[in-house]
Formats: C-alpha cells, structure tokens, sequence
C-alpha cells in the first residue's frame, strides 16, 4: 500500500512539471499560428491593391484586437484578422505595430516599411514587412531580420 501511494503521488509530480511546460508550449503555438496568420493577412493585403489597382489601408484595431484591410475610405473591408480571446487568445495589448494604419498603393508599394510585433511573457514574434512587401516572420532578437 505504501509503494501504491509512493508511485502516485511521484506520478502527480510529474504530471504538475509537465503540465507547466504543455501549457508554455501552447502558448507559443498560438504566437507562431498568429504570426502566421498576421503574414497572410498583409500579403493579401498587396494582393488586393495590385489587383484592384487601388490604393488601401492596413490598420490596427488595438479595442477589438483587429487587423483590417480596406480601401483609403474604409467603407469596403477586403479581409480582417482578430487576435483576441476569440481566436489566437492573445491578451490584449500584446499586438503592436510600427505604423497605423498603412498605406499600400496599386503599383505594390507601401507607404514605409512597417513590422507587428506579437508579444506574450514567454515567447515573441515579430512579422516584418518592407515597403515593396517582403514578409518575414522571425524571432524578435533574430539579426537577419532587418527593423524599419
């Protein structure tokens, strides 16, 4: 009875420590898929103004943890990307952006080079997009990734 009780509770030891560790994983995930996401988001973005051949606006909505694409007017919305609790659960005011909102224009241009960093207590990510639409999601210590 004694090895019994031994065995379970060295069991729930282990199983505190691993599930410290499963939840700090997690959450990195839900960085990397939203930086992912974040990427696809802005290389439609330059899609959209080629293809239209009209200018449009990248803009972050940090209330709703919302980043929309739409024209300069803003009355039509081309495509929008929540980050919130709805989604990726990013606590709000984690997301940031270098420039709000961001035009790009219909020769596949944007206004300035810009990057949106993602941010949670263990892990970040951040997506750099140059001014002709280079998209690179990296490590925000990582040097190969040039800072606007």
């Amino acid at each position: 009875m004694i090895e019994a009780m031994l065995v379970i509770s060295m069991l729930g030891i282990i199983a505190s420590v691993s599930l410290g560790k499963l939840h700090d994983v997690i959450v990195q995930q839900r960085v990397l898929r939203a930086a992912s996401a974040v990427q696809n988001t802005v290389e439609n973005a330059f899609a959209v103004a080629t293809r239209n051949r009209r200018p449009i606006r990248i803009s972050w909505d940090a209330s709703r943890m919302q980043l929309s694409v739409t024209d300069q007017a803003g009355s039509t919305r081309f495509r929008s990307l929540s980050l919130g609790s709805d989604a990726y659960s990013l606590p709000s005011g984690s997301v940031t952006l270098t420039e709000n909102p961001i035009a790009v224009y219909p020769n596949g241009l944007a206004a300035d080079s810009f990057s949106v960093k993602l941010t949670t207590p263990k892990t970040s990510k951040r997506v750099w997009v140059s001014r002709a639409g280079l998209v690179k999601v990296c490590s925000t210590g990582d040097t190969r990734c040039l800072a606007p």
